[in-house]
């Protein structure tokens, strides 16, 4: 009797050591299993079988901003609906003519007349940096210094580490040997030419891979036939590439997510290219003082400009 009474005893103990454990793994289970769908998830729910759903004509969430915002239209009329320019037309034509490739000295044959009238009959994609008129050369809002304060953080987390604290394209991460974005500023002797990288040649040395257009100027406009200087490019521009990236950039719509701030780094690398351009000799005494020695305070009061 006393040997009943002992497994009985033991049997509980077990069961009451193993409830909280079977609970728990109960509990583990069914919360795992969760009623809502996993992105993109199989669903029986709709007629087309996705779970994702799109959002409604005209759900907007709050704070967002609409197309037709101030702060988002950095293109204008014609920057939305551009046009061929006659360069593009140009290099188009040229190739309805036998060619020869420079580098292979291989013949290039060429496109036929309806080939040439198809690629021109494809307009360009709203925003293509193929005229200086399809961006708009202002900032939709009065610029102060606290916003080019604001702009100047945001570029030296964000844009310093491969454009350069100054906008020399000489960052640390073209410093390691990624693509060299281009440099802000042009030669003043015209001699200097932009490249992108460094090429290893056979004979184990280095060149620059140029991409043949002068230091100083754009990328995406010498595409289309344009040599800009881009000092001289709107605002626009350079807020587009900001949002949209450009070749090796990639979009820093994520990184600076508000509109606002995005013309701030914008307005703060145009203000890179004044202070690199700008002529030392109109300094004031106690501008070229705290140009010099930026952590020294100075009592002398700054002279006017005449």
């Amino acid at each position: 009797m006393n040997d009943e009474r002992r497994l009985s005893k033991l049997a509980s103990f077990f069961a009451f050591c193993l409830f909280p454990f079977a609970l728990a793994t109960g509990c583990q289970q069914k919360m795992a299993d969760q009623p809502a769908h996993r992105p993109y998830e199989q669903s029986k729910m709709f007629a087309h079988g996705q779970s994702a759903r799109p959002l409604a004509n005209g759900v907007i969430h709050r704070g967002q901003l609409l197309s037709d915002d101030p702060m988002l239209t950095w293109l204008t009329p014609k920057g939305k609906a551009p046009e061929h320019n006659e360069a593009y037309k140009f290099w188009v034509q040229s190739k309805t003519k036998p060619t020869t490739d420079p580098v292979t000295n291989q013949p290039i044959p060429p496109i036929s007349a309806s080939e040439a009238e198809g690629m021109l009959a494809q307009k360009p994609q709203a925003g293509s940096p193929n005229d200086i008129a399809n961006f708009v050369d202002t900032v939709p809002f009065e610029m102060n210094e606290a916003h080019l304060k604001r702009g100047q953080l945001l570029y030296n987390a964000a844009c310093a580490e491969c454009h350069g604290a100054a906008g020399h394209g000489n960052g640390k991460i073209p410093e390691r040997g990624f693509l060299r974005p281009p440099s802000y500023h042009v030669d003043p002797d015209g001699l200097k030419k932009d490249w992108s990288k460094m090429i290893v040649q056979p004979t184990s040395t280095v060149a620059y891979d140029f991409t043949g257009n002068p230091q100083g100027t754009s990328r995406g406009f010498y595409k289309y036939g344009l040599t800009v200087p881009l000092k001289e490019v709107p605002i626009g521009y350079i807020y587009q590439v900001i949002t949209w990236g450009y070749g090796g950039m990639a979009s820093h719509e994520t990184q600076i997510p508000k509109a606002e701030d995005r013309w701030k780094v914008a307005s703060y690398v145009r203000t890179l290219q004044l202070s690199q351009a700008f002529d030392a000799t109109k300094l004031t005494a106690a501008q070229r003082e705290a140009l010099d020695h930026p952590g020294k305070k100075s009592d002398a009061k700054p002279e006017e400009h005449k």
